[in-house]
């Protein structure tokens, strides 16, 4: 899988699961989506996405409308799929509230990632290594 990072804040703006499923828009809409989330702020986005994670698979609209304004996950991972596909088409991690790491296995949607995050870092070379290690220590915000 190729791997990009993306930092979380921009300034003091917070980009949420919901803003980054929507920036994404056709690569992320069509997907269904396991969440193992170790961690949310306290608020009724956080509440609502908890709940989700009781449910086997979400639809993406159904993740967007549970993380609106002001879902914050602090660590998780989302796995996207394919139809019922066994293997996750992409996975957007929250690490530590302060970056993304989004996965896809499509180098298409890797590129698609690529163009609509412009400041996104390539990470590739770190999959599977500790992430809080991994690529540079500060990535500048996506424009």
């Amino acid at each position: 899988m190729k791997c990009i990072r993306l930092h979380a804040w921009r300034g003091s703006h917070y980009i949420g699961a919901a803003e980054l499923l929507t920036t994404l828009g056709r690569i992320t809409a069509e997907l269904s989506w396991e969440l193992q989330i170790d961690e949310v702020a306290p608020g009724p986005a956080g509440a609502r996405i908890e709940a989700l994670v009781r449910q086997s698979r979400v639809c993406t609209s159904e993740l967007i409308l549970a993380a609106f304004l002001d879902g914050q996950i602090i660590d998780g991972e989302l796995r996207g799929y394919v139809d019922d596909a066994d293997e996750p088409y992409i996975v957007l991690r929250a690490v530590d509230s302060t970056d993304w790491d989004i996965e896809c296995v499509d180098p298409a949607v890797y590129f698609a990632v690529k163009t609509a995050l412009v400041n996104s870092v390539d990470t590739s070379s770190f999959v599977g290594q500790d992430r809080y290690k991994a690529g540079p220590t500060e990535i500048a915000p996506y424009a």
